[in-house]
This record gives C-alpha cells, structure tokens and sequence, in this order.
C-alpha cells in the first residue's frame, strides 16, 4: 500500500469515502468530478480528476472496475486503514515504533487544541 499522496489525492480518497459513506460502492470519474466541484471552493478538471485517479489504481489505493466502456472506481482500503498505517510510519520515522509516545503526542495536541477553542469563544 503505497500511501504517500499529494492533496488532490487526499481530496478524492474522501470524496470516494464520503460517497461510499451514502452506500454508493462504484463511482464514475464523473460523479468524483462533481462531488468534488460541488463540495470544494477550489473547482477541479475533469481531465485532473482522471490522471489522478488512475494514479491512484496505479498505486493499488482505488480499485477499478470496467463495465462495458466505463470504468468505475472504490477505494481499496478504509480512511481507517490509511490513517493506522500512517501513524505506524510516523512512529516508526520519529518515535523510536513508540506507539505510546505519539499516542500520548496526539493528546497533548488534542487538549491543546480545546483550550485553543474555547479561547476562541
């Protein structure tokens, strides 16, 4: 599973988990396409959306399915599964595999993000 993606990578990962999400399993570059320029301020191109996507299969990321001649796409692995395996990543790269000191990292940031919102308020 090769995970390291750019942003409109991201961008169409949960675009795709989002509309699973839905129950909807097999999607079109199109409905990609318009889900995205629907829901993001920043429109993307139909040709952009595609080379990526293909990307994306290229990379076993999405899964593609043809029917007749057009393809259909879902991603292979759940928003989940990508984030579990890049926290083990960034233990592996900058905590020593310490599972619990990035755990105890990721609270720290956690309660002092709250304290930042509530000043916000």
């Amino acid at each position: 599973m090769n995970l390291k993606h750019g942003s409109l990578e991201s961008v169409i990962l949960n675009s795709l988990w989002e509309l699973e999400k839905c129950g909807i399993y097999k999607n079109s570059v199109k409905d990609v396409y318009e889900h995205i320029n629907s829901s993001n301020s920043t429109k993307r191109a139909y040709t952009t959306i595609k080379t990526v996507m293909d990307r994306l299969y290229e990379k076993e990321v999405l899964l593609r399915i043809k029917q007749g001649k057009k393809f259909f796409y879902r991603t292979a692995y759940s928003s989940n599964d990508i984030i579990t395996n890049s926290l083990k990543k960034i233990a592996a790269q900058y905590c020593g595999n310490d599972m619990s000191k990035l755990a105890s990292i990721a609270t720290s940031i956690a309660s002092h993000s709250s304290v930042e919102d509530s000043i916000r308020v």
